[in-house]
């Protein structure tokens, strides 16, 4: 093992061999996470690259008294601008063939954003984020959020450093960086709970990885002739790739990040780049092998590529299969070298003026994306599908045939619960006397919801009536909800935590559903914590009945049908499931719980959604029983609940509820 310095203008292709660390990462993690449940983390190796040669690139010229603010935007365009358009052109053309409307809206929308350089603002403002959104995985444009970060800080790193040159900053211009980087660290570990959005898309919160590679940059060419040892390099290299290697297979989507846990990965980045520039050991020699070179090259087409492929994929035909994950790998690795065969190197091989490159390679294509964004928006994402009515008619049809249980105005479903939530009188269901307010109320999340069908087939039935009040994606427990609420949930539980239980201290009777199965795989102690609210509440006086969770069917689409009408080879298939063993568990220990306590009653209606434990997705009349996965569409819970008293009466407890209200 040797070491011998390489001079800034020497080719790094260890650095293309990260690049392709970096790009294989995210791709394996977008295809199926569980394979890399911290391939996200490529991401912020690509910030601690860019920011390593972007300041390493602009500091020599600036050495050299040649910058230019002109030749710095020249340069980055021609670098991002071409393969990047393309690719939001295409993505935006087959939106409008592909995707429901309002799916296709808002393709054009992040478009519009994108070619702006603030893609990472439209979804930060924008992206839903609510239970039932359609999910993040299924956006075509969603991962340009990070082109926005990274030409958002080139415009403002290039004025700093000039800034920094002309007053002859030094030592203290370089402690200064540190701490803005570790406060921008900080920050996205404070803040997330906050504004996880913002945490996640912004730049003051991703710029610490940026500066990361700023900061080796700035200290390597302030010290031309420094050659470290031999040793120093080879534990640099073996701590990068430790550190690397732990962010990929210990984090997941699920920690707070970026914050704290990206200092690991962007830190390996860092220690990479500064033991290639010197050492030859098989750690860094791994990375200039000819196969992770050549995916370095073609490392950026690969990662606009990459996503678009497989949001469209997941969009018509669900989870990525083996098979289909190795086709969509090796598609995206064709088309990244299409890409960086004829659009990336011809434009970066440009000599033309920057005023020229602006104008050609980014200010026209810009125009005619936003001009079919902005008619994409005018015709409401149908696109020429404007001129079927046919089409139109079927969607129309479709969609009111299934809809969520929030949509409906006697459902007091919300993100965040307020005092006018729970006081609303359109949110009270069933019989109710003149003068006379109900002591019931129905508590939870979604899952508790879906429910108020079934529940107010009873009411009608026993001449009673119920509140209902629901926080999506909230646990009903009484302490913090951290450890079982996700990042982006947590501030709406605990602002809606107070009003809540001041809410369920004016009821006698508490009906509590909610998704058992996920706060339970979230943490541990969830049944704990709930059992403890529970047993507050009957020393409160309350009686309590615990509804179980319903089915869930892994699989089902519920926009399969809508879908079907544009998106090519859809088959919606809606075949018979098992009750999940997840759910007969979990539905087992709250029952469990409640026949050891008193006061605490436990009910569920599966034997009636799924008679002989198989579950349908349709009824015996083609109608749907669910809205999505995991829910019942409230039409079906109105059904179920008439055909549970058809067929034996109201069952216990709720055939009670009517004499313990008078």
């Amino acid at each position: 093992m040797s070491t011998s310095p390489i001079t800034p203008k020497n080719y790094r292709p260890d650095i293309d061999g990260l690049r392709a660390v970096a790009v294989l990462s995210v791709i394996i993690f977008h295809i199926n996470e569980s394979l890399l449940p911290g391939g996200f983390v490529g991401v912020d190796i690509f910030f601690v690259i860019s920011g390593y040669l972007i300041t390493q690139h602009i500091l020599r010229d600036l050495d050299k008294q040649r910058f230019s603010i002109a030749e710095f935007y020249r340069r980055r365009v021609k670098r991002i601008m071409p393969a990047m358009l393309v690719v939001v052109f295409v993505t935006l053309i087959a939106a409008q063939q592909l995707l429901l409307p309002r799916d296709a809206e808002e393709v054009a929308e992040s478009a519009l954003w994108s070619v702006l350089s603030m893609a990472n603002v439209y979804f930060w403002l924008f992206e839903d984020t609510s239970y039932f959104a359609a999910a993040s995985q299924e956006k075509p444009l969603l991962h340009l959020w990070s082109l926005g970060v990274e030409e958002q800080f080139y415009i403002f790193w290039p004025l700093m450093l000039m800034l920094a040159y002309k007053l002859h900053a030094g030592r203290n211009f370089f402690l200064s960086l540190v701490l803005i980087a570790f406060v921008s660290f900080i920050a996205g570990e404070y803040f997330y709970s906050h504004a996880p959005s913002f945490v996640y898309y912004m730049l003051p919160t991703r710029a610490g990885e940026l500066l990361v590679g700023a900061l080796l940059a700035k200290y390597l060419l302030k010290r031309p002739d420094y050659v470290p040892s031999d040793n120093l390099a080879f534990i640099c290299s073996l701590l990068g790739w430790v550190l690397i290697v732990a962010s990929l297979f210990l984090l997941s989507e699920h920690d707070v990040f970026p914050g704290l846990k990206a200092i690991p990965p962007t830190l390996g980045a860092a220690l990479l780049i500064f033991s290639g520039g010197f050492s030859t050991s098989a750690l860094i020699s791994c990375l200039k092998l000819k196969p992770m070179v050549f995916v370095g090259l073609i490392s950026y087409s690969a990662y606009l590529w990459h996503w678009p492929l497989l949001a469209f994929y997941r969009y018509g035909y669900g989870d990525i299969s083996a098979t289909a994950g190795v086709v969509l790998f090796t598609v995206t690795l064709l088309c990244a070298w299409l890409s960086y065969r004829f659009v990336e190197i011809p434009f970066r091989q440009s000599e033309q003026s920057a005023l020229t490159v602006i104008i050609r390679q980014f200010a026209l294509p810009s125009f005619v994306i936003i001009f079919l964004s902005l008619a994409s928006m005018k015709l409401d994402g149908y696109g020429f599908r404007w001129l079927s009515q046919d089409y139109k008619n079927t969607l129309t049809t479709l969609r009111d045939a299934n809809k969520p249980a929030y949509r409906y105005d006697y459902v007091c479903q919300s993100q965040v619960i307020t005092l006018a939530d729970a006081s609303d009188p359109k949110c009270i269901v069933g019989e109710t006397h003149t003068g006379q307010s109900t002591d019931i109320l129905l508590w939870g999340d979604s899952n508790a919801a879906h429910y108020i069908g079934i529940i107010g087939a009873f009411a009608h039935a026993e001449k009673f009536s119920f509140r209902n009040l629901q926080i999506g994606s909230c646990p009903p427990v009484k302490s913090d909800p951290a450890p079982f609420a996700t990042a982006k949930r947590l501030a709406d539980c605990r602002q809606s935590q107070a009003i809540t239980f001041e809410t369920l201290a004016k009821y006698d009777t508490i009906i509590v559903s909610a998704n058992w199965t996920f706060y339970d795989e979230q943490s541990n102690g969830f049944y704990e914590q709930f059992f403890t609210t529970l047993r507050d509440l009957v020393r409160d006086g309350k009686r309590i009945i615990i509804i179980g969770k319903a089915p869930v069917l892994e699989t089902y689409d519920r926009k399969c049908r809508e879908k079907a009408i544009s998106f090519p080879a859809i088959r919606c298939e809606y075949p018979n499931a098992p009750l999940a063993q997840k759910v007969i568990e979990a539905n087992a220990r709250l029952k469990s719980f409640a026949d050891q306590e008193d006061n605490i009653e436990y009910a569920d209606f599966n034997a009636y959604i799924c008679p002989q434990g198989t579950c349908n997705v349709l009824d015996e009349n083609g109608d749907l029983n669910f809205y999505d996965a995991s829910h019942l569409t409230l039409n079906a819970s109105w059904k179920i609940g008439e055909a549970i008293i058809k067929e034996h009466g109201v069952p216990y407890p709720f055939n009670t509820l009517a004499r313990s209200a008078e």
